[in-house]
């Protein structure tokens, strides 16, 4: 099995779960979200598996006394020294690290308690259906921040791409905070995907949306524009709210789990399919740039589509390390 590179901050966090899942008041809220965070990246399973095993080692040497397990200046042990004492010089730096997830985990729920995290990896694919009936879908590589209240419903598109939606409530707008500018509807469905930090692409499916800019840019005053059924808009950070040209049914293809090319240049497929791939793809340099394709792929059969789409464009397909390189067939 190959080994899965786990960050510190994963394990932080694993740490943080094996905390709080070991509390006397743990709810099903609690459970749910822990079941989302663990399915969310390979990752997070082993970095959970990696902290259960700490924590089991921690409570094997928890008998031991305290002054000794948390001495300053422990003693030098003899050549031979015994699997205990091994465990007993580990100690303080095991507990400092649970014990400073623990502090973080509470920092997260204390200063953020209506907050409910959405997320998913790359390749996944989530709905889920809010208290105010509401339904948010999330596309590949995704997170979302969730507050319901009795007056607002606030949702912050933290990474990726979601479609939402949204229950009617005249009395509760509903209001999406994404790239430094607001979307806000009420009973209606709209698509975003956060192209980075400073962009995203709002496109409306029913109904009407307003997206407002929270300040101004570096070149404009702060900008607020509607948009309508089959309507897009970027968003931009820096120059503000410009059309986008793109249609409502390629924007939304994802959500049946389709990939849908219309003369899509080779580059701009290739970032598409990326999205969804561990492995990403590369283009060689004998492959023309103006190569297009078109067509409907899978964007859950992995596998299948990439041999389909070099297919579809005649070119060859070989795995180079841990990428996927597209090129010229070898004559």
């Amino acid at each position: 099995m190959t080994a899965v590179r786990i960050n510190q901050n994963i394990l932080d966090q694993a740490y943080a779960w094996v905390v709080a899942l070991r509390g006397e008041n743990v709810s099903e809220k609690n459970l749910e979200d822990f079941s989302v965070w663990l399915t969310s990246a390979d990752a997070h399973q082993s970095a959970w598996d990696q902290a259960l095993e700490l924590w089991e080692t921690m409570g094997a040497v928890s008998h031991l006394p305290l002054d000794e397990l948390l001495a300053d200046d422990p003693v030098e042990p003899p050549v031979g020294f015994s699997l205990i004492e091994k465990l007993q010089n580990l100690w303080k730096p095991m507990a400092l690290a649970f014990s400073l997830a623990a502090v973080g985990f509470i920092a997260v729920f204390n200063f953020q308690p209506q907050g409910e995290i959405y997320a998913v990896g790359t390749g996944q694919y989530l709905a889920v259906t809010l208290a105010d009936g509401s339904v948010v879908e999330l596309n590949t590589n995704s997170e979302i921040s969730v507050s319901l209240s009795e007056d607002f419903r606030e949702i912050e598109l933290i990474k990726g791409e979601v479609f939402f939606t949204v229950a009617k409530d005249k009395d509760r707008p509903f209001v999406v905070d994404v790239a430094g500018a607001t979307v806000r509807a009420v009973g209606t469905a709209f698509n975003i995907y956060r192209l980075t930090d400073q962009r995203a692409i709002v496109s409306v499916s029913e109904g009407i949306v307003r997206v407002e800019e929270a300040g101004g840019t570096s070149v404009t005053t702060a900008q607020s524009q509607l948009l309508t059924v089959d309507e897009a808009l970027q968003i931009d950070a820096v120059s503000g709210l410009s059309e986008a040209n793109i249609k409502n049914a390629q924007t939304t293809a994802w959500r049946q789990g389709q990939l849908l090319f219309e003369n899509t240049s080779i580059g701009d497929a290739v970032a598409m399919l990326n999205r969804y791939l561990h492995k990403k793809v590369i283009v060689a340099d004998d492959v023309s740039k103006s190569t297009k394709i078109s067509g409907t792929f899978s964007s859950r059969q992995k596998k299948e589509t990439l041999a389909a789409v070099a297919q579809a464009l005649g070119l060859e397909l070989t795995p180079r390390g841990n990428k996927w390189l597209l090129s010229q067939p070898k004559p």
